[in-house]
């Protein structure tokens, strides 16, 4: 049996070993959350992690409603099986799922355990809670076609998204009930405690899709392209009338007395690479919020301004391998990000429920220490922008048969060093442009059990829609079909 059938026998195995257990589970095992307070998944999300007005409540109060639960556990397990249209290595000339390894002329499939999850906390006390997820994924249950590449990665549990809220309750005007809510955060990762589906780390997709082939080299520093939930900030924020929401909040490396935030990843700055934040930088958030009848609707902005060391303070070396000395520990990179986001919900109980989200990010950077040390030849320009929209449109009928469609745009400076062509999926014109789009259908026969068909197809990647690398790949060549699995429990 080739490791193509063998992919696909594992495949079809893990979604009926999960239909088996979805379907054989009585309806009162759900995920944490809803054990606490005694609602179902759908009264805190449209579909997990949209979050409905109350889960928004839920989340902004501290995690606080309800029962504290005796065993503050739940977990998730999601799977994947791939299928990519072509993705040409350099070095072999081979089509590949990843640009590494493998031979031969046909499409990539693979299937593999994503990533699983445990998550902890809940309430804590009358003002105090959390939400703690620790995870390990990239787990390859096998490949196939004659030029695939399983990958592999750390099955070990790591640290995912984490935060602590301390939450006060008070009243104004002539209001008798608690009208405003001001609260205490402490997370690792930005956008990571907001409530709304159109920052980077809750917007769509939202299912933890591992890569295929090669996509976009650029992205805005909030994003966290590190891949690491190695950034700790601690702010305040205050929720007023249920209308104005308002943040503000300092990020550093989680280092030092820090690291526990990033448990497993090792939390050193060496462990960090180039990615090392230099002392403590803002991140600001206010949104407007109107909820009226089974209709809601929010805008707002949000931004974070980074500084990164150019000379790791750990390692003493600059990103390109300098030894410290020419540029200083002292410089440091620079990204300001600035966003805009809005979100609509109609969120009636039977039979249809919508919503819509989409935001748009300008970075601006200044490499001036990696231009100096690096002599021009890993940026060829000092100043940067890139620019992120992201949008996209969600219906379910009947909670359980849901499409979601969503555009990505991605631009900003060419620079030829920066967005270089001599490697896999690099860009042949330094342009990091790229444009895609997302379908994904679901089907949730158990409010904990969804599978997953997505299409995504790309009309252009880092500047170009054909040999945008140099290297043979075209834009259609990393279009990407996906069946998925998401289980919670």
């Amino acid at each position: 049996m080739t490791l193509n059938r063998v992919a696909r026998w594992l495949a079809l195995g893990l979604a009926a070993g999960a239909a088996w257990l979805a379907f054989s589970a009585p309806a009162q095992a759900i995920p944490l959350f809803a054990r606490q307070t005694g609602h179902n998944c759908a009264a805190c999300h449209i579909s997990y992690p949209e979050l409905t007005a109350y889960g928004r409540e839920f989340k902004l109060n501290g995690y606080t409603f309800g029962e504290a639960q005796p065993i503050p556990l739940a977990a998730a397990i999601m799977a994947e099986y791939d299928t990519l249209s072509n993705s040409r290595d350099a070095t072999t000339g081979a089509y590949t799922c990843s640009g590494s390894g493998g031979s031969g002329t046909g499409p990539c499939e693979r299937a593999q355990l994503v990533q699983y999850s445990i998550f902890f906390g809940g309430k804590l006390s009358e003002n105090f809670g959390m939400f703690g997820q620790m995870s390990g994924s990239e787990f390859p249950v096998g490949a196939g076609g004659s030029g695939s590449s399983a990958g592999g990665g750390a099955f070990t549990p790591t640290a995912d998204n984490t935060e602590f809220r301390y939450v006060h309750r008070f009243a104004t005007g002539d209001s008798t009930e608690p009208d405003t809510v001001v609260g205490l955060n402490l997370n690792n990762n930005p956008t990571m405690q907001d409530v709304w589906n159109a920052v980077p780390a809750w917007r769509f997709p939202w299912f933890p899709y591992l890569g295929a082939g090669y996509g976009p080299l650029a992205a805005p520093y909030i994003d966290n392209p590190s891949g690491g939930h190695d950034k700790v900030g601690v702010g305040v924020y205050a929720w007023w009338h249920k209308t104005v929401y308002a943040e503000f909040s300092l990020y550093r490396s989680a280092t030092g007395s820090l690291s526990w935030m990033n448990w497993g990843n090792g939390g050193t700055e060496a462990g960090m690479g180039a990615d090392v934040l230099a002392h403590y930088n803002p991140y600001y958030r206010l949104a407007y919020s109107h909820d009226w009848g089974y209709h809601s609707v929010e805008v707002g902005v949000f931004g974070m301004t980074a500084h990164t060391y150019n000379c790791n303070p750990s390692t003493n070396t600059d990103p390109v391998g300098n030894i410290c000395g020419t540029t200083g520990v002292s410089d440091t990179n620079r990204f300001r990000d600035t966003g805009v986001d809005a979100q609509y919900q109609f969120n009636k109980s039977e039979p249809w429920v919508f919503s819509a989200s989409g935001s748009y990010i300008h970075e601006s950077n200044d490499l001036t220490p990696l231009f100096v040390s690096s002599g021009g030849t890993a940026v060829t320009t000092a100043d940067h922008t890139v620019n992120e929209l992201q949008v996209r449109g969600t219906a379910y009928y009947d909670r359980k048969y849901g499409v979601t469609l969503g555009y990505s745009m991605l631009n900003g400076t060419q620079d030829q060093a920066l967005y270089a062509s001599g490697a896999n999926g690099g860009s042949l014109s330094g342009n990091p442009a790229s444009n895609w789009w997302t379908l994904e259908l679901n089907y949730l026969p158990l409010q904990d059990l969804r599978f997953t068909l997505l299409y995504q197809g790309f009309t252009k990647i880092n500047g170009g829609g054909g040999n945008f690398d140099g290297f043979s790949n075209n834009a259609s060549g990393q279009n990407r079909l996906t069946g998925a699995i998401w289980f919670v429990f």
